[in-house]
């Protein structure tokens, strides 16, 4: 959440070192405001995906990235239809990190990927 924050009060700073239009100025407004919203979440998307990938938990991760290519692709073959543009992406961005959370929250929810017993080698 820190880092959103970050984003959204230091936009007025590093938003010129990008461009000097004004109209690449206004469009990058609101795709950072949609970056600066979705940072808690991916932090969680990034804990989670670590804590499974160290349980060894890889199969289940392969098939929860394949339900959120589902989610996430008709999805982003449509962002040119609205129009494009950058906050239109980060939208679609934001969709997959959500749909990445809840796959990854609900197995670790469920506690199959808990292992227990001798440890492999």
């Amino acid at each position: 959440m820190a880092l959103g924050l970050l984003v959204v009060a230091s936009r007025p700073l590093f938003i010129p070192l990008f461009t000097t239009d004004a109209a690449v100025r206004d469009a990058l407004l609101p795709a950072l405001l949609v970056t600066a919203l979705i940072q808690p979440v991916s932090g969680v998307v990034f804990v989670l995906d670590g804590v499974l990938m160290g349980a060894g938990d890889g199969p289940y991760l392969a098939w929860a990235m394949i339900v959120t290519l589902a989610a996430f692709a008709p999805v982003a073959l449509l962002v040119p239809s609205f129009g494009g543009g950058l906050t239109a992406l980060w939208c679609t961005m934001a969709l997959m990190m959500s749909v990445r959370l809840a796959t990854l929250w609900l197995r670790t929810r469920s506690g199959r990927w808990i292992v227990t017993g001798a440890v492999r080698g």
